[in-house]
């Protein structure tokens, strides 16, 4: 889209975002998600947090710290994203699909990360795995849930867990024999 598309959804943009404000604390969130969907909705070459600031003339620095600190919750926004796509989009001819998406990973640092099958690749390699619901109907797909799968060896280390959690994170409810995360 160029800025001008965007512009021109301007305060649509805002009222669909609008929904999604009970999901911040503080209102400087919200500007800050409108400043990074804008770029997700830009021209933009590269979609990283650096570049979408330069373009909506915003400090870098300051969107980073949106990605990363802004308090925000998370499963507030999902299960509202899920009501706007039950009220706005259901029709009889609508699936659920789910799906394991694997992705390659260097390293033993990030949460989940050992030899598994990856199934993008078709074989067994240094990945994550996690395990999506999307929603289709004609002309409509939206995600609507993921869930990291957490392989035996992490749900049953809770320092090594505690590592690659984040201060912002909420601990999860979930049982250390749970194997999703």
């Amino acid at each position: 889209m160029s800025v001008q598309d965007i512009a021109k959804l301007g305060k649509m943009l805002a009222q669909f975002l609008a929904n999604f404000a009970c999901c911040f604390a503080r209102p400087g969130g919200r500007t800050l998600l409108a400043v990074y969907v804008r770029g997700l909705l830009s021209g933009v070459q590269r979609k990283n947090a650096e570049a979408i600031a330069l373009d909506q003339n915003v400090a870098p620095r300051t969107l980073q710290r949106f990605l990363e600190s802004i308090v925000w919750d998370e499963h507030k926004l999902r299960h509202r994203c899920q009501q706007l796509v039950a009220t706005e989009h259901a029709r009889p001819e609508a699936i659920g699909c789910i799906d394991e998406t694997g992705t390659a990973k260097s390293g033993r640092q990030t949460a989940g990360v050992q030899r598994q099958y990856n199934g993008n690749r078709g074989k067994i390699e240094n990945c994550v795995n996690s395990v999506t619901l999307a929603y289709s109907v004609p002309g409509f797909d939206c995600l609507l849930d993921a869930q990291l799968y957490l392989p035996q060896e992490w749900a049953s280390d809770p320092e090594r867990r505690k590592k690659t959690t984040s201060p912002t994170t909420s601990p999860s409810k979930r049982s250390p024999k749970s194997r999703w995360i």
